[in-house]
């Protein structure tokens, strides 16, 4: 039975894999789109398998995602073996596997986002309830609501819907803050805090140099993490936003999965990275 109310920044329960090697590459993977099928299938097991298979070369895993911790465990708990080396929460919070596999979140990295973030939600939340209003009367066909547990966070019908929507969000990010887009679900939150910045929390702990990184994901919150690491080995899956597609392309920044699963990319990946040192 999966556990309920786990609440961000607590010790997720369960453990990663053993680790019998250092940590020399690391493997960074989106959830919903990506690892997560659209259909809502579980993650395979041939992932786990080949998951483990890399272990004694360094390679380790992880997932960053938009999600809130409970909201990612109560998916992956149930069809995962294991949990991974590392998880990157709401876009900016880090939990890392310790020696014993236990996944401790990073104390005072954590508190630092949340205390910024509160600040944001303090100072932008009025405002921008009052214009989301007003978005709501001019344009009664689209169909979004504000997300219940978190006043900043807005959930559209479908991706073209929030397609329609972000030209009338945008202006309204203060100073300071941005706009975290994962398909039809939106969060304003804190420039300094990206899925960037969380992985660079963890690379930096493990000592992973960018070029021994995969990044794989989906979404436009997923540019953040593409944009700073030029050296990592990143990619998308077929199905992935036609804007990430675009920037993919126009930018030859990586690799573009003839699937939609991540088992072709990664499999690439290790051949022309791993097994070439």
């Amino acid at each position: 039975m999966t556990p309920r109310g786990i609440a961000e920044h607590s010790i997720p329960p369960g453990f990663a894999a053993p680790a019998p090697a250092p940590c020399r590459w690391l493997i960074s993977l989106d959830y919903d789109g990506t690892l997560r099928a659209e259909n809502g299938a579980p993650i395979p097991p041939a992932f786990f398998e080949q998951m483990e298979a890399w272990r004694p070369f360094g390679v380790r895993w992880g997932i960053n995602t938009g999600r809130a911790l409970d909201y990612l465990l109560q998916d992956i708990l149930p069809c995962s073996p294991v949990l991974p080396d590392f998880i990157c929460t709401c876009e900016r919070y880090v939990y890392m596997a310790d020696e014993s596999g236990v996944l401790q979140p990073a104390e005072r990295h954590n508190r630092e986002c949340r205390q910024i973030n509160l600040k944001l939600r303090e100072n932008l939340v009025p405002r921008l309830h009052a214009a989301l209003q007003q978005i709501r009367h001019s344009h009664p066909a689209l169909r979004w609501e504000l997300a219940a547990a978190d006043p900043l966070s807005i959930e559209a019908a479908d991706s073209d819907t929030m397609d329609t929507l972000m030209p009338l969000l945008w202006p309204l990010a203060c100073p300071g803050s941005t706009i975290q887009r994962a398909g039809r679900y939106l969060r304003f939150s804190d420039a300094r805090f990206t899925k960037g910045t969380a992985l660079d929390y963890v690379i930096r702990r493990w000592q992973v140099p960018q070029e021994h990184l995969f990044i794989m994901g989906d979404g436009h919150n997923d540019l953040d993490a593409f944009r700073m690491f030029p050296h990592a080995f990143c990619a998308v899956p077929a199905n992935a936003h036609p804007e990430i597609l675009d920037w993919m392309q126009r930018n030859k920044a990586g690799h573009i999965s003839p699937g939609t699963g991540v088992l072709q990319a990664l499999r690439f990946w290790f051949r022309s990275r791993v097994c070439v040192q």
